[in-house]
């Protein structure tokens, strides 16, 4: 990574790390933790993980760190959805699974073109022989090709089909918030070589972008807590863009 995009991953990062915990965190202990307990443990999940971990390496900043907090989270949310429609537990702990092997394989072909649909193609290629029932399989597809930003997303006829496709959709948008800047911005303009005059130039049509990303929460869950995410992420964009434009005038 160059130099500057370093700087700026550093700067971001400081920033960052004087911002409070988003309160998702902070209220849904037990869920965060059940979804972890999952992440770490199922053997499917699992096997998912070392499937595609040479997949997301270089991946335009979506790579495996991405891929886990998305994971972890859309995990989370599943639980907390899928008690409202009165499951066992068993059948949100096998709601939590899918979800989260989606997470994995949600941004495994992220460089192509209509990356959602491409990783949802992927994905079902991945899973033809992956120990799944096949309506399970057709809810991580449909939720991986849900996933895109500013797209109306595809019905499910499943109650849990509906939940696990929005969580996605609600775990991703996220990582719009503080991981944009401390990370996924730089990754992507190191990758594809922008120069810095062409960042300042681009920077605020991206931050009136990622305001328009509150509006589209999907879950109860990511209603409630998803602005306060995107809204961290401002907090460092604008001190960010204030930086580019005194470096850029001074250079």
């Amino acid at each position: 990574m160059e130099k500057f995009y370093k700087m700026m991953m550093g700067e971001a990062k400081r920033i960052a790390s004087n911002l409070k915990t988003p309160s998702f965190y902070v209220e849904h202990k037990k869920p965060i933790s059940i979804s972890k307990e999952v992440y770490y443990s199922d053997s499917l999940v699992i096997r998912c993980q070392n499937m595609v971990a040479d997949q997301l390496v270089d991946n335009l900043g979506h790579g495996l760190e991405h891929a886990e907090k998305v994971t972890i989270d859309v995990g989370a949310i599943v639980y907390i959805e899928a008690e409202s429609l009165s499951l066992q537990s068993d059948q949100i702990e096998r709601a939590v699974i899918i979800a989260q092997i989606s997470g994995l394989l949600h941004d495994i072909k992220r460089k192509e073109p209509n990356h959602a649909r491409a990783s949802a193609k992927e994905a079902k290629k991945r899973l033809k022989d992956f120990p799944l029932q096949k309506e399970e399989k057709e809810f991580v597809i449909q939720a991986i090709s849900n996933h895109e930003a500013f797209v109306v997303p595809k019905k499910n006829r499943s109650p849990i089909g509906q939940i696990i496709s929005d969580s996605l959709y609600d775990a991703d948008k996220f990582r719009w918030g503080v991981d944009n800047f401390t990370d996924t911005l730089w990754h992507m303009t190191d990758f594809k070589k922008i120069p810095v005059e062409l960042i300042v130039d681009r920077f605020p049509r991206g931050l009136e972008a990622i305001r328009k990303i509150k509006g589209t929460f999907r879950t109860d869950t990511g209603r409630k807590y998803g602005p306060e995410f995107i809204d961290l992420g401002l907090e460092i964009g604008d001190r960010i863009y204030n930086y580019l434009l005194s470096y850029h005038s001074s250079s």
